[in-house]
């Protein structure tokens, strides 16, 4: 029996597979990742595995963010990446299991640091090797920004811990009388970057190696003519230890001061016309400042000392009121090496670690997954974290570079809303890939954006 031509000149084949994803827009993060060098890099310096079959560490690496990004919070939200076909065929491999991501995690964990751990008292112990791959994936990011945005050299670290209530009974409590971490993060104002962290257990003073912290925080920059300075709370107040070693390094700091009785005695003491309204706030509280001539005692006097700046804060009621805790006055003071700022101006730039480190405090764990751990395990939270960290620095890369300016600040959760959660179409064909969304997701936002990635100067990884 003869076979006839096709009259519209058609020959068919097989091999064209489709599926579908909630996600089409997550594929903008994954193209920033991989760009950035953040997954060659997990690839070379996290632990080997044991078997080369499944999932590899850039691959699960990239999968934890995916799911802290796309809104998951704990493991068990794994299983909803896993389910989606069209993200799998967007990323070339199907998302761990729950099971197989907790486990993972857990390699991070060393009983081995845990031995120095005292029956009593806060312990610190040292970065197993998995958590120094860990640090190695962010340091690429971090050097990732660099090259692409291309900040200015000034670079403003901003030091701080925070308390996050668990209530896994393993957990130490905290100062505040509850169980609780108290993980601790360098943040890069300038940038939004989280440039150090390290999970801590809830009984660990905030002021335990804040030196060690901000020395790593350094050292993860990438090389450069940075000028620095660094902001603090209390707990860095260590004038021999602390101050003078950033001093040394040429770093301008401003940290808030304990009130030692002496340093107490001396503001009390200042004439009213020393003081200078600084704002009045809510509640009509007036807000004043002071210079202070206060040079503190040292344990080793030397004649070389650096000899630093102490501004003294003084709150106040409106006449005949009293403060929330029922007195008339409260004071505060701060210990700086710069000199060229007026003091209202040095105390204003003090006072804007509020609006970074605090702010980064809340997107990890509000906006991400720092806010619960998943695990009884150390090194399996401190990889946690540090997830959380690689996660947060990723999405302000692809703010930066990616997406539009509208974008720029925002959290999370509109990134969720506004880009990654579109429906797609994932259409394979020939080794070809081709994602198909509405015209204007791809027009104002994934469009313009792949090609700003695919442009981009990411550096050496």
């Amino acid at each position: 029996m003869s076979r006839r031509k096709s009259l519209l000149g058609i020959s068919y084949a097989g091999g064209l597979a489709e599926q579908s994803t909630a996600f089409a827009g997550a594929g903008l993060l994954v193209e920033v990742y991989r760009q950035a060098g953040a997954q060659a890099v997990a690839e070379r310096s996290l632990p080997p595995k044991r078997s080369l079959r499944g999932v590899g560490h850039g691959q699960m690496v990239e999968a934890f963010v995916l799911l802290s990004a796309l809104g998951g919070e704990c493991l068990d939200d794994m299983e909803r990446l896993r389910q989606d076909q069209g993200l799998a065929a967007l990323l070339g491999y199907t998302p761990p299991a729950p099971e197989t991501a907790r486990q993972w995690l857990d390699r991070f964990h060393d009983e081995e640091v845990m031995a120095g751990r005292p029956a009593q008292g806060s312990f610190l112990p040292p970065e197993s090797a998995g958590l120094t791959g860990l640090r190695a994936v962010n340091q690429r990011v971090v050097a990732a920004y660099v090259s692409a945005v291309r900040p200015a050299g000034e670079v403003t670290l901003d030091v701080d811990a925070h308390l996050v209530e668990t209530t896994k009974t393993d957990a130490k409590v905290c100062y505040e009388g509850y169980r609780a971490y108290q993980p601790m993060e360098v943040v890069w104002a300038e940038t939004g970057l989280v440039v150090a962290d390290e999970f801590r257990e809830g009984n660990v003073p905030a002021s335990k190696d804040i030196r060690r912290m901000v020395d790593a925080a350094y050292t993860a920059l990438p090389a450069g003519g940075w000028t620095v300075r660094v902001r603090s709370d209390s707990a860095a107040y260590e004038p021999e230890g602390i101050l003078d070693h950033w001093h040394e390094q040429g770093w301008e700091f401003a940290v808030s001061a304990d009130l030692s009785p002496q340093l107490r005695t001396v503001i009390e003491g200042l004439p009213d016309d020393a003081w200078h309204t600084w704002k009045e706030e809510a509640g009509g509280k007036l807000r004043e400042w002071a210079e202070v001539p206060y040079v503190p005692s040292r344990v080793s006097e030397k004649k070389d000392a650096p000899l630093y700046r102490y501004l003294a804060i003084r709150v106040r009621p409106r006449q005949g009121s009293l403060l929330e805790d029922g007195g008339t006055v409260r004071h505060f003071a701060v210990v700086t090496d710069r000199w060229e700022l007026a003091g209202q101006a040095l105390l204003d730039w003090q006072r804007g670690k509020a609006g970074t480190i605090e702010h980064v405090h809340h997107i990890l764990t509000n906006e991400l997954g720092a806010g619960v751990y998943p695990s009884g395990k150390h090194g399996a939270n401190a990889a946690w974290l540090r997830l959380q960290v690689v996660t947060h620095n990723l999405l302000q890369l692809l703010k930066a570079v990616a997406l539009p300016p509208e974008y720029q600040q925002a959290y999370p959760k509109r990134l969720r809303f506004a880009v990654f959660t579109h429906i797609g179409q994932v259409v394979r064909h020939a080794g070809s890939l081709l994602l198909r969304v509405l015209d204007g997701v791809v027009e104002q936002v994934l469009g313009p954006g792949h090609r700003r990635v695919l442009a981009a100067d990411w550096g050496s990884g």
